[in-house]
């Protein structure tokens, strides 16, 4: 792990959400991954809210939306950016706008506007004026914050009071999903067991709005291509039940070694589902304890617990398969992946 990257498991050994006021929720079960959105009625007039609430220093434009349920009260306006916290800054600077192309989202009509900054703004809290050129649209504000090196930090702390934080609502797709976060410049690197853009927008809204947030994390499901092999060479694993309910959140497994030598095992295992022939693996998180357990010939394991991870994964009733990998004592180049078949119903 690079420095100042922070394991949500270390998170929990050491003991805001979006700008507008839109709910997001992620279907798992679609692999293209939409995004619903419940959204407030609007006006017939136009509305405008920031993209971000933080941007860096380096920021070079400031992104709004602007929103109407018709096309007609979209109108160019002019557009203004002042110093909220400081009176003795500058006049107000204009500042020039790009525009998207206009959007129908069925109920409602969106433009994107990127605003270009003429130079790069000192640490602050800022208000964007729109001036409207029709009578159809008032003035309108939004409001940002550019932050330094100490921003940077307040809002990784951000990030890391949501997952200490148990005291708070907090949405359970987001905390199963994020596994470790960092600082490097003034980007926060957060890595994800899925990206995807609904996710990616639970994040901004649940947890922190900054322009210069860098996910990373598998987009697609992959698929297991190795050995289904559950008894070999005097070693084999079992799940404690053939089959569980289709509500079960965690299976518990256990490892049986009958081979005559001492075998080795660790903690990271792998979940699969049996898709069209193919064992399509669970997104699960991708940071782990790495002890070193041993069976001696004869024993078993001691009993493991394998977790569903549901907020992020459709589970249904089907075949599934729960592998992980094991050597014999000092044979560590010639270990092999082991596995156990469960059944949902």
């Amino acid at each position: 792990m690079l420095p100042n990257h922070v394991s949500i498991l270390s998170i929990a050994a050491m003991t805001l959400f979006m700008s507008c006021g839109n709910r997001h929720k992620c279907n798992v079960s679609d692999s293209s991954d939409v995004c619903t959105e419940v959204r407030q009625p609007l006006s017939d007039s136009l509305s405008m809210r920031g993209v971000w609430d933080y941007y860096p220093q380096s920021a070079k434009t400031v992104s709004l939306t602007l929103s109407a349920v018709t096309e007609s009260a979209f109108d160019d306006g002019c557009y203004k950016i002042s110093a909220i916290d400081d009176p003795a800054s500058p006049d107000d600077m204009d500042v020039t706008p790009s525009y998207s192309k206009i959007i129908d989202t069925d109920d409602r009509y969106e433009q994107t506007v990127i605003l270009n900054l003429g130079s790069h703004l000192p640490a602050g809290r800022y208000r964007v004026v729109r001036l409207g050129t029709s009578t159809i649209c008032d003035t309108l504000y939004a409001d940002f914050e550019i932050v330094d090196k100490k921003g940077v930090k307040r809002i990784k702390d951000i990030i890391s009071d949501y997952f200490i934080n148990k005291d708070t609502e907090r949405n359970d797709t987001v905390l199963s999903n994020v596994y470790s976060f960092g600082i490097i410049n003034d980007t926060i690197d957060v890595d994800l067991s899925h990206d995807s853009p609904c996710l990616r927008a639970m994040f901004y809204r649940d947890v922190v709005s900054y322009s210069a947030l860098k996910f990373t994390g598998p987009t697609h499901p992959a698929v297991y291509t190795g050995l289904v092999v559950t008894d070999t060479l005097g070693v084999s694993m079992s799940t404690v039940l053939p089959v569980y309910p289709d509500t079960v959140n965690e299976v518990e497994f256990v490892i049986h070694n009958n081979s005559g030598k001492e075998l080795n095992y660790g903690t990271p295992y792998t979940i699969a589902r049996l898709v069209d022939g193919r064992w399509t693996k669970l997104y699960q998180n991708s940071v782990w304890d790495m002890p070193l357990f041993m069976i001696s010939s004869g024993g078993s394991s001691e009993l493991m617990t394998a977790t569903l991870l549901r907020p992020l994964n459709e589970i249904v009733p089907g075949e599934y398969l729960i592998y992980k990998d094991v050597n014999f004592a000092g044979e560590r180049e010639s270990g092999w992946t082991i596995s156990a078949r469960f059944s949902i119903r």
